[in-house]
């Protein structure tokens, strides 16, 4: 009501003035006339807004006086959800020797790598909101794509990487949507490296992208215990798990197809961790299994077909050192049964608070498909700012005769059978 006054002034005032200067012009008698209407029009405007500050001050005092009483608006505001936006963007120029493609053609290659860096790239929204003591919604929607060409990553899915809504309770996070197995919660303290572009996941594609779509999930932590489980009705609708096919799962006539589950159990004190992790998935029409060894990928279409990951690991923190060690034992139950073991270990050293040094030896046996290799790499990371990371890293990949494990991830860059490779990667990351 107030804006609509101060616009009519306004408005009336303009006129005025403009009628003033015709006037004044034309009729200089009735200029007077018009200047004179013109300053009891400015003497109503000021009186009317000295009215409403006055009014307003009023008002303050009064709220001071009784802050219990405050409106509703102000109250609706201080329990806005706190929303936050985040980003990682990571990409680099990497040099790869001795890659055999499908035609056999030999040769060196030199490309942005798509997938990662140290950490794949994406953009996502994390949100909270307190509705009851010691109660919180909760949300977080994360894209993953590819920083080379912009695409989408996980198979092409907007929100790939995360998309989950839930509770936080004094009793646990409950949450449904497109989450993380929780094999990755289990294995990620030990494994220094993580998702880098030369690490387990070289060895095995599925680790860095272990997620399940149609899932319930429950974590809690006490004190330095936490847990966590993990249930999928239908685990991988578009395939974007490498080397796994689609699995919809959800299928009335067959009630186990392409279901999943994970669970995790971890402790960590303030100089060293332990934990525990178990990831199973059920097979299902369109399903496959694959070892990233080259060795033909196992049909996995029947849901009494199991694919069983369990990890163990530890680290110790030494200083300005940490050292981490685990194993990882994938166990496939199919029309064929193959087992695979990984053994690593990882290190991190801090030279000074802006350098440092990581790497780790990593070794797979497996031999069902009579298939071996081992990986090593080092890299280097300097901070150039909190947010911006330079870094220079190399990999080292040698298989036993039979197999074609790569040095670096994604699609045509094995080497040929029992052939070695080296692999190195310069790049930046920047995260907010």
């Amino acid at each position: 009501m107030t804006r609509k006054l101060f616009a009519g002034r306004k408005r009336t005032l303009g006129l005025m003035v403009a009628a003033a200067i015709g006037l004044g012009a034309a009729h200089p008698a009735l200029a007077e006339t018009e200047i004179e209407a013109l300053k009891r029009e400015l003497a109503e405007q000021r009186v009317l807004l000295q009215t409403l500050l006055a009014e307003r001050e009023a008002q303050k005092a009064a709220a001071a006086k009784a802050p219990a009483a405050q409106p509703a608006a102000a109250q609706a505001a201080s329990s806005a959800p706190a929303v936050t936006i985040y980003g990682v963007l990571d990409g680099g120029v990497e040099h790869i020797t001795n890659i055999q493609d499908t035609n056999g053609s030999r040769g060196s290659l030199t490309r942005v790598p798509s997938i990662t860096g140290t950490i794949p790239s994406r953009v996502g929204l994390r949100a909270a909101k307190e509705f009851a003591p010691g109660y919180k919604a909760i949300g977080t929607a994360e894209i993953g794509f590819n920083l080379d060409d912009g695409s989408l990553g996980q198979g092409g899915r907007i929100f790939g990487r995360q998309l989950f809504a839930g509770v936080d309770t004094p009793y646990g996070s409950f949450t449904i949507g497109r989450q993380y197995s929780m094999l990755l919660f289990g294995i990620g303290a030990s494994d220094l490296l993580g998702p880098n572009i030369y690490a387990l996941g070289s060895l095995d594609a599925y680790l860095p992208n272990a997620r399940y779509d149609n899932s319930l999930a429950w974590r809690k932590s006490f004190g330095a215990f936490s847990t966590g489980v993990t249930y999928s009705t239908g685990r991988d609708t578009k395939g974007g798990a490498p080397g796994s096919g689609t699995c919809a799962g959800e299928n009335v006539g067959d009630t186990q197809s392409c279901r999943g589950w994970s669970a995790m159990a971890k402790y960590d004190a303030a100089n060293f961790g332990v934990a525990a992790a178990i990831d199973v998935q059920r097979g299902g029409t369109g399903a496959t299994a694959f070892f990233f060894n080259g060795a033909a990928p196992i049909d996995f279409s029947s849901s009494s077909d199991t694919d069983r990951r369990i990890a163990l690991g530890g680290y110790a923190k030494l200083g300005k050192a940490k050292l981490g060690v685990g194993w990882l034992g994938r166990k496939v139950e199919a029309a064929t049964d193959v087992e695979s073991n990984m053994y690593y270990v990882t290190g991190a050293y801090a030279i000074t608070p802006k350098f440092s040094l990581e790497g780790g030896v990593h070794r797979v046996t497996n031999d069902d498909q009579d298939r071996d290799a081992t990986l090593l790499v080092l890299r280097g990371l300097y901070k150039l700012d909190a947010s911006l990371t330079t870094y220079l890293q190399v990999g080292h990949i040698s298989n036993s005769d039979n197999a074609r494990y790569a040095v670096s991830v994604g699609p045509g860059i094995a080497p040929p059978a029992g052939g070695s490779q080296n692999a190195t990667m310069a790049g930046l990351r920047y995260t907010f």
